[in-house]
């Protein structure tokens, strides 16, 4: 088993956190694991991209240009990885505008969504358990003053 993944989103919106949140919760079950961040010029507003490799044995080439799940936070990333065509799932932005405005979830939280909806797929999928991405998020967020907003979206995000 070999699973690629591709996040994208603009600087800040929070890839490499949910790229360390995933990475860290695969390793947890004894997944081997590639990640390859992508800074850009985010401090810029540029994009900024996480490339993600699961897989049951050794990684022999940490890039790819075919992942099988892809998720896009924003126009400008979803621009900047247009020639990154996913196999399995596109997680974009675009399609969960509605949820997202229905549920008032601010755009600083839209990552913690769609983290959540990566949980839900990799548990599934057997990669991962969603209770430890919860654990390594509440490690890394649970003192912030906006928890309790993440930790909410997040269990949307596990709900969609």
């Amino acid at each position: 088993m070999l699973l690629k993944i591709l996040l994208s989103g603009d600087g800040g919106q929070g890839i490499q956190l949910m790229s360390d949140l995933i990475c860290r919760a695969a390793i947890q079950r004894g997944f081997f694991v590639s990640h390859i961040p992508n800074y850009g010029l985010e401090q810029r507003g540029g994009v900024s991209l996480a490339f993600i490799q699961i897989s049951d044995n050794e990684i022999a080439y940490p890039k790819f240009s075919k992942p099988d799940i892809a998720v896009i936070l924003s126009p400008q990333a979803r621009e900047r990885v247009r020639n990154y065509e996913s196999r399995i799932m596109n997680y974009d932005i675009g399609e969960h505008k509605d949820v997202l405005a229905k549920n008032n979830v601010s755009q600083q939280s839209y990552n913690m969504f769609f983290l959540g909806l990566l949980s839900k797929l990799l548990e599934e999928k057997n990669i991962l358990q969603r209770e430890k991405v919860f654990e390594l998020l509440k490690e890394k967020l649970g003192k912030k003053p906006n928890w309790e907003e993440n930790k909410k979206t997040w269990l949307l995000g596990i709900k969609n």
